[in-house]
């Protein structure tokens, strides 16, 4: 049977991980959110929206900053797993984000824009797929946690 401090540590350790997995989390959806509506934005913009699309794109690039920061904490806190999984999260959220920087430029030079329309849209469905599977993989190393079976 192990110590009590021993499952005291571990219950403590994985409310730790639980709060870096749970912001994360929070701020990922935040970030997508903030993508999807840039893109709305810039998908409807004519020349004189142009400047409210980069508002928008500035609050989406704070958005996933904030991501970054709370993926460093899971990085320092996760298992391997959920690292990676965050990881692929981060990337595809700034695929997303440079797309939209892009797709803006081009619109800006009057360039067509119905290819960044649709990448960008794909662009988000992965990162929405990516934050699916770092939640799952979160679950299932908050769900494996030492402590629960010396219960």
């Amino acid at each position: 049977m192990r110590s009590q401090a021993y499952l005291e540590h571990h219950r403590w350790r994985r409310e730790v991980r639980q709060a870096a997995y749970s912001a994360l989390i929070t701020e990922a959806v935040a970030a997508e959110e903030g993508l999807r509506s840039a893109w709305t934005v810039l998908s409807e913009a004519g020349p004189g929206h142009l400047e409210e699309a980069m508002e928008r794109m500035r609050a989406a690039e704070n958005l996933v900053s904030a991501a970054r920061r709370a993926a460093s904490t899971v990085a320092v806190e996760g298992s391997t797993a959920v690292v990676e999984a965050a990881d692929a999260l981060m990337t595809a959220l700034g695929v997303a984000l440079a797309d939209l920087f892009s797709w803006h430029a081009d619109s800006a030079r009057g360039a067509g824009t119905e290819a960044w329309r649709d990448r960008h849209a794909a662009h988000v469905l992965e990162a929405r797929a990516r934050l699916k599977d770092f939640t799952g993989s979160a679950r299932a190393a908050l769900d494996d946690e030492p402590y629960r079976s010396a219960r």
